[in-house]
C-alpha cells in the first residue's frame, strides 16, 4: 500500500478507547490507518491525502463535532461530497446525523436523527443477532456487537439499510443486567426500578447499519462495533465493507502486556489503575465482561477506568521515538500526580457507593449530593467526561497520537 495516498484514514480525536479499538482492528485486517487529528482535517489533510475511507470511531458525537469546529466539519462534508466514503461506528455514526442541538452542530451527512431515550433501548451492550442486506457480503445473518448504542430515527427514503436488529445474543446486557438471567415477565418490574426501557423489543427490527448517499460519496453508519476483538462475524463484515481481505481481529487483553519500553511514570500509573480495579472487584462493583472491557454496577464510572487501563497498556506496548519520549518526560510528572490522586480518591468514592447501594439504586442521576459532587470532580458530568480524569485523558491522548503513527510509519 503506498504511503503517499493512504487507503484508510482514522479520525483520532475524542475517541480514546474506541479509537484504539478501531486502530487495532484495522491493523489486524491488514490496513495501515493514517491517523488524523482534527487540526489535520481543518488544515486540509483530507484534500491532500484523499483516503478511500475515513473511519470515525466511537466516542461522544457532540465532543467530536466541537473538536472539528466549523472548518473541520465542512472539510469532511466536502470530502464525502467529492466521492469519499465515511465509515462511522457508534458515536462516529452519530456525528454524521442531522443536527439536533444548534450549540453542537453535527455533520449532517444524512437527514436522520437519533431516537429519544423514551423510544429506544438506551443502555444495552453485547452481541445481537442481525439480518444483513449487504450487496458485497454473502451472509444474510450475523451476530454483531453493540456497546451502548443510540438508535436511528429512520424517516429518509434514500437510506439503504445494511443490517437490522433481530434478537439479543447470549452475552447481551441491559444496563447492568445480563438479559438471559431476567425472566421476561420480570422486566417491567426492573424498568420501574431503573426508570428506563429494558425490554429488547425497543431494539428488535430497528436498523443497525445503514448507508446514506451524500453527493458523489456515501456515509456508512454503524451502531454495531464491527471492529470488536474476537467477534469473527462482525470482523468479516467490516473487511467486506472496506474491501479488505477477511481476517480475524484477535482478542485484546488490556490486563496483560509486554512492555516495548521502560517508563517509571507509566508503570506507576498502570499499577494505580490496576489497584483501583482490584478494589472494585473486591466490593462487587466491577467485573471483567471481556479481556478488554470492564462490566460494572449501574452508576460506577468503569468505562472511564477501562479507558485509562487500555491507553496505558497500549502506550507501554508500542515502541516510541526519542522525540516522543522527550515529550512524554515533559508531561509525565503532572500526569502521574493526577493519576495517583484520581485513583486514591476514586477508591474512596467506590467504597461510598458500595455502602449506599444497600439503600438506593445507583445511577449517574441518583445518589447523595456529596457523592455526585465527588464523582463530577473526579470524572466530570454525565454524560461525557471531564474533571481530573479529563486532564489525564488529554495528556495520554496526545501521547498515543504520537505513538500510533510511529507504529504504522504514516505521517501527515
Amino acid at each position: 500500500m503506498p504511503t503517499s495516498v493512504p487507503k484508510l484514514a482514522l479520525l483520532w480525536d475524542e475517541s480514546h478507547l474506541w479509537g484504539l479499538l478501531a486502530w487495532r482492528g484495522l491493523c489486524a485486517l491488514g490496513a495501515r490507518p493514517h491517523l488524523l487529528r482534527t487540526t489535520d482535517v481543518t488544515a486540509g489533510a483530507l484534500d491532500r491525502l484523499q483516503p478511500r475511507v475515513l473511519v470515525v470511531p466511537g466516542g461522544w458525537a457532540g465532543r467530536k463535532a466541537q473538536a472539528l469546529g466549523e472548518a473541520g466539519r465542512a472539510a469532511i462534508r466536502r470530502y464525502v461530497k467529492a466521492g469519499g466514503t465515511y465509515l462511522g461506528f457508534c458515536g462516529g455514526a452519530g456525528l454524521a446525523l442531522r443536527n439536533q442541538d444548534p450549540t453542537a452542530p453535527l455533520l449532517g451527512l444524512c437527514e436522520l436523527r437519533r431516537k429519544p431515550a423514551s423510544r429506544r433501548l438506551p443502555n444495552c451492550s453485547g452481541h445481537v443477532h442481525c439480518r444483513l442486506h449487504v450487496p458485497q457480503y454473502s451472509a444474510s445473518e450475523a451476530v454483531l456487537p453493540v456497546w451502548w448504542p443510540s438508535q436511528f430515527d429512520l424517516d429518509d427514503t434514500t437510506i439503504h439499510i445494511l443490517a437490522t436488529y433481530q434478537r439479543p445474543g447470549p452475552d447481551f446486557w441491559v444496563a447492568d443486567l445480563p438479559l438471559d438471567d431476567i425472566a421476561p415477565d420480570d422486566l417491567s418490574a426492573w424498568e420501574a426500578i431503573y426508570g428506563i426501557n429494558l425490554h429488547p423489543r425497543w431494539l428488535e427490527g430497528d436498523p443497525c447499519i445503514l448507508s446514506a448517499p451524500f453527493g458523489a460519496g456515501s456515509a456508512i453508519l454503524s451502531y454495531a462495533h464491527l471492529e470488536t476483538p474476537n467477534s469473527p462475524q462482525a470482523n468479516a463484515l467490516l473487511a467486506a465493507l472496506l474491501d479488505l481481505p477477511e481476517a480475524p481481529i484477535p482478542p485484546w487483553d488490556i490486563r496483560q502486556l509486554t512492555p516495548a519500553w521502560e517508563d517509571s511514570a507509566l508503570a506507576q500509573m498502570l499499577a494505580a489503575v490496576q489497584g483501583l480495579i482490584a478494589l472494585g472487584e473486591r466490593h462487587f462493583l466491577l467485573t471483567w465482561r471481556t479481556s478488554w472491557l470492564l462490566g460494572w454496577r449501574r452508576g460506577i464510572p468503569a468505562s472511564h477506568i477501562t479507558t485509562l487501563l487500555a491507553m496505558l497498556s497500549t502506550a507501554l506496548s508500542l515502541p516510541v521515538s526519542p522525540s516522543t519520549r522527550r515529550w512524554w518526560h515533559s508531561q509525565s510528572p503532572r500526569c502521574l500526580e493526577l493519576c495517583q490522586k484520581l485513583c486514591e480518591e476514586t477508591a474512596r468514592y467506590l467504597v461510598q457507593e458500595r455502602r449506599s447501594m444497600t439503600q438506593n439504586p445507583s445511577s449517574p442521576e441518583c445518589g447523595g449530593s456529596a457523592r455526585t459532587s465527588m464523582r463530577q470532580r473526579l470524572f466530570g458530568p454525565f454524560p461525557g467526561y471531564g474533571g481530573m480524569y479529563g486532564q489525564i485523558l488529554q495528556i495520554l491522548d496526545e501521547l498515543l497520537a504520537k505513538i500510533l503513527p510511529e507504529a504504522t510509519g504514516l505521517k501527515v
